[in-house]
């Protein structure tokens, strides 16, 4: 069969075209290696001056500060703040962020070039410690760089969108800025010419010091560190690896289990998950992290591998890939528990996310190790005051009967599952404590939420106290006023001791923020009040008369308790 049959076209001598990739935009560049070499910098974006549209933002990393039209609609007089300087504010968060955790810090400069404002650098900065000079530096240098580039053409309106990643560097280098005229400002020149690769620097130039990967993971390591020396329970430092997690890796589920001394088993586990439809999934296919597991039985820092969740739909089942870290918690040469970290990113965890998690699960090995061989995997019962504490409130009078009988705690710990019975498994109490005029936290309900609540105001130590005059707080108006009052967000019943953006952070975290206040008034004296929620919906008239009811039975066998002890 010859080649006219196979209908074969001829040769052609031309050459062939080479694929080359596209190159990154000097702004995009610039902001990938400031946001790999600055510790603390979770994310920056550059708006255009004067704002146009989204087109006119080029955005690195997680950027909360993009759902707030005011800093993305921005346009900024020559004085309102400094040229090609960087500083950090605190702003509020855009509750469309859905931030969970510590509020960031806004990072923002005005990008000056040849005398104009041409934009607007915007970061997240997740530490309330100063910057160091080197860091300053560094950053400012990032500023003109990005200005000179932007006084250009680099940074068109039309200028596609790459989509959000982080490279690796281990030096701060910028990328070679515009050739600019000499007739133009000579710091920024001088700048530009320091910062380029190709050509040698002045002998006097000023540089900012490289500033490596390692000193950014030193940084975190040793932040990690100081938050772990007041935690003396396994709940209480995995709590501190999750508000860890949150800031360094989008997790979508996050778990610490601990062996048994003894037994081939878990002893303790420790898991929460992701605000995503899809991570309760999660919880319920869970994934094996005890003794027998992969990462527990092979010497290798981590374990990484995939695995598909069947998710269903109603009557539609599909599937999801899931990326799933594995570190193994090593102490006195023996694996003593494993830390699971899971995020639905198709691309899964980068090299810096594993290196970063894997230092923070090595320094909290040694505190994990020390509770596990004592013990502690919950907190201590704080219902009981210690000699430290503040004197016991109305609620929980210091005369006890014996054993045998009813005592005031037994009688309030039956509110609160009655109130869960009633459909209301988050609440708490609060105690009147008449010498000091002011409501103190008491018992929490046995709900995830409750005790997620109980860790951001401290309920049961006793350090979530409220002004029985306190103007604004639903519960002190309740009590006051000796009737029921409804709030619709957490932060009626958490002022003045969370502010409005910690309040907004942990309504998201209960996922509501209604809650209903019954005060317990004994034979005419108050003695403390019922917080039905958080909760989501509000609920019905007829639940909340059955807790009134319940509360009415607690008053009067309150009563009976306090006349046979006066006797």
């Amino acid at each position: 069969m010859t080649g006219a049959e196979h209908g074969s076209a001829p040769m052609s001598t031309e050459p062939t075209p080479l694929n080359a990739a596209p190159v990154t935009p000097p702004v995009e560049a610039t902001l990938r290696i400031l946001l790999n070499s600055v510790p603390f910098l979770m994310g920056v974006a550059v708006v255009r001056q004067p704002p146009a549209n989204d087109s006119a933002i080029v955005q690195v990393g997680r950027m909360p500060w993009l759902h707030d039209r005011r800093l993305t609609t921005l346009n900024l007089p020559d004085d309102a703040l400094p040229a090609n300087r960087a500083l950090a504010l605190d702003w509020p968060v855009p509750y469309q962020a859905e931030w969970v955790g510590a509020p960031p810090r806004l990072l923002i400069a005005r990008l000056v070039a040849q005398g104009h404002t041409v934009g607007v650098l915007l970061g997240t900065f997740i530490t309330r410690e100063q910057m160091a000079q080197h860091t300053r530096e560094a950053i400012d240098l990032a500023c003109e760089l990005i200005a000179s580039a932007m006084a250009g053409e680099a940074f068109a309106p039309s200028a596609p969108h790459y989509p959000v990643e982080v490279e690796q560097s281990s030096v701060f280098t910028p990328p070679r800025a515009p050739r600019i005229e000499p007739d133009l400002d000579p710091r920024l020149t001088l700048i530009s010419e320091t910062a380029t690769e190709l050509s040698p620097p002045e002998p006097d130039a000023p540089r900012a010091e490289p500033m490596s990967r390692s000193d950014s993971v030193d940084l975190v390591v040793e932040e990690v560190r100081k938050s772990l020396e007041d935690a003396h329970d396994a709940r209480s430092v995995g709590r501190i690896l999750r508000d860890v997690m949150n800031v360094i890796t989008d997790a979508s589920a996050f778990s610490v289990s601990l062996f048994h001394i003894a037994l081939t088993e878990v002893a303790y586990r420790y898991k929460v998950l992701g605000p995503e439809a899809d991570a309760s999934e999660l919880g319920r296919q869970a994934v094996d992290d005890g003794p027998g597991c992969y990462a527990a039985r092979h010497d290798r820092r981590w374990h990484v591998f995939k695995r598909d969740l069947a998710i269903r739909d109603g009557a539609n089942v599909r599937r999801r890939e899931v990326a799933v870290l594995q570190i193994p918690l090593v102490g006195a040469g023996e694996v003593f528990g494993v830390m699971t970290v899971q995020t639905f990113r198709p691309e899964g965890f980068s090299d810096h996310e594993l290196r970063l998690i894997a230092a923070v699960a090595e320094v909290a090995s040694p505190r994990f190790g020390q509770v596990r061989l004592s013990g502690r995997f919950q907190p201590p019962p704080s219902n009981v005051p210690s000699s430290s504490e503040p004197a016991p409130t109305v609620l929980a009078p210091a005369g006890r009967p014996t054993t045998g009988q009813r005592t005031a705690e037994t009688v309030l710990a039956d509110l609160l599952r009655r109130s869960a019975g009633a459909g209301f498994a988050t609440a708490f109490l609060m105690g009147f404590d008449p010498g000091a005029g002011v409501l103190r936290g008491e018992l929490v309900s046995d709900s995830d939420v409750a005790r997620e609540l109980d860790y951001a105001l401290g309920i049961t130590t006793g350090k979530f106290i409220v002004p029985i005059d306190e103007r604004y707080n639903a519960i002190a108006r309740a009590m006051r006023e000796a009737r029921i009052v409804p709030a619709p967000t957490i932060h009626e019943i958490a002022q003045p001791a969370l502010d409005w953006q910690a309040s907004l952070a942990l309504e998201r975290l209960a996922r509501g923020g209604r809650t209903i206040t019954l005060p317990i008034v004994v034979e005419s004296d108050p003695a403390g009040a019922l917080v039905l929620g958080p909760m989501a919906d509000d609920p019905t008239f007829s639940a909340i008369e059955m807790v009134r009811g319940y509360v009415e039975d607690a008053t009067r066998e309150l009563a009976e308790l306090w006349k046979a002890e006066a006797r």
